[in-house]
């Protein structure tokens, strides 16, 4: 099992709204199941293992799991980052309010993952990892993470708290977008705030134990 935590950073007082960063895949934990969904087929679901320019690691999510990701031999690659709104951003901010500080196991990352897959692109307007246009189609035999699932989105639906982090949405026209998480009381508001990512430095959370692959 591996602990996330957050780095510790300094903040620039006058960053663009919207910042080009530059990271590497290098790989996702040994443990992730292998699901299933209405977008992926037999695919190692959890978070993923990131490394900016300067040589800083850290985890994000998959945010458009129909979409390849960068495989580490690909090298290095640009995202444009920005910030999530509207109800999505709501949601996974009580995704991640709720939830994310217990995320440790591959069972949970991978549900984890599939909750942020069903916030991001169910269009049905019900969140439910069992029915609508994003859905769960096979577990394995896996049920723990179906009902992990369920719970984080049930979580994340009736969150009333603070905002606990700052989430920054990774974009590349090529490769799967990703969603990464920061502590809130850290990060400026979305017009001045800038990821920490390469020659910008990075705001980002670890990885304890990643796989080469």
């Amino acid at each position: 099992m591996f602990k996330p935590f957050a780095l510790a950073v300094a903040l620039l007082a006058s960053a663009p709204a919207f910042a080009d960063v530059s990271i590497k895949y290098t790989g996702k934990d040994a443990s992730d199941p292998v699901l299933s969904t209405t977008a992926t087929t037999n695919y190692a679901t959890g978070a993923m293992n990131y490394v900016d320019s300067a040589g800083t690691s850290f985890l994000a999510y998959c945010v458009e799991p129909d979409q390849p990701f960068a495989i580490t031999s690909k090298g290095f690659k640009t995202y444009t980052a920005s910030a999530f709104s509207g109800s999505q951003g709501t949601l996974l901010q009580g995704l991640y309010s709720s939830s994310f500080k217990s995320v440790n196991s591959g069972n949970q990352q991978a549900a984890f993952q599939l909750a942020v897959w069903e916030i991001t692109g169910e269009t049905s307007g019900t969140l439910d990892i069992t029915q609508g246009s994003f859905m769960l189609t096979s577990s394995g035999g896996n049920n723990a993470v179906q009902a992990l699932a369920t719970h984080y989105l049930s979580a994340a639906q009736t969150y009333q708290g603070p905002a606990l982090y700052s989430l920054t949405r990774l974009s590349n026209p090529s490769y799967q977008d990703l969603v990464i998480a920061s502590t809130a009381t850290l990060v400026p508001e979305p017009e001045t705030y800038a990821l920490f990512l390469g020659g910008l430095g990075v705001i980002g959370l670890l990885s304890r134990r990643r796989l080469s692959r």
